[in-house]
């Protein structure tokens, strides 16, 4: 739902979309500045951060079911943001012709068997220098990957956003045995993901930004 405001001489501005979580908007914040137009992105899972993504110019790609596609775009159409460089399945397209992501999201509800699947085509055709960005480091499926790549030399940690996120950049050529030896060592179910802890920072933004209900 678009938001406007009346301005004093009558005229009417277009607000942009506020995201449920203030953590989201500080993720898109982020984005904003990292994505630039012409480049490639691709995001496993739901969400609606891609549309930033098309806003800049990239051209994106959504691994995810269908009603998390129409999502997307039914939140770019809120926006007003062209999808014509939007594609999107539930498997990532593998091909060694196209030129290599820019940036990949992995969604904070991705769960593990989605995540790994996915994970050995989106790390190796991630650029060296590219950009991972993990929501909901500190649980789930995606605190299980941070784990595993917190032994890979292949990955620096830049950052953390909003309590939750974290920013990894790739440092160089992704060793197969190094990252599967990492998947298979946080895949145990009864192992607790580690994860990206923030413990009191954590819940001071919990506390600060609560979570918001959306309008519509």
């Amino acid at each position: 739902m678009t938001m406007t405001q009346t301005l004093p001489a009558g005229e009417i501005r277009r607000l942009p979309t506020k995201r449920a979580r203030i953590q989201d908007d500080m993720v898109a914040d982020y984005l904003a500045t990292a994505v630039e137009s012409g480049q490639r992105t691709i995001q496993i899972g739901a969400g609606d951060l891609g549309a930033v993504c098309l806003k800049r110019g990239a051209h994106h790609q959504i691994v995810a079911p269908m009603g998390a596609i129409e999502a997307l775009q039914a939140a770019c159409d809120s926006r007003a943001i062209p999808t014509d460089a939007l594609s999107g399945g539930p498997a990532a397209r593998s091909d060694v012709n196209a030129a290599p992501f820019d940036l990949a999201i992995f969604g904070a509800e991705t769960g593990f068997p989605a995540m790994a699947a996915n994970w050995r085509h989106v790390s190796s055709r991630l650029r060296d220098g590219g950009v991972l960005v993990l929501l909901g480091a500190d649980h789930g499926a995606c605190a299980r990957l941070a784990d595993a790549l917190e032994g890979d030399q292949t990955w620096v940690m830049e950052a953390r956003i909003g309590g939750e996120a974290a920013i990894f950049r790739k440092a160089g050529k992704v060793c197969e045995a190094t990252s599967l030896a990492g998947l298979a060592r946080v895949s145990d179910p009864a192992r607790r993901p580690r994860g990206v802890r923030y413990g009191l920072v954590s819940r001071l933004i919990d506390r600060v930004f609560p979570k918001r209900h959306s309008a519509a």
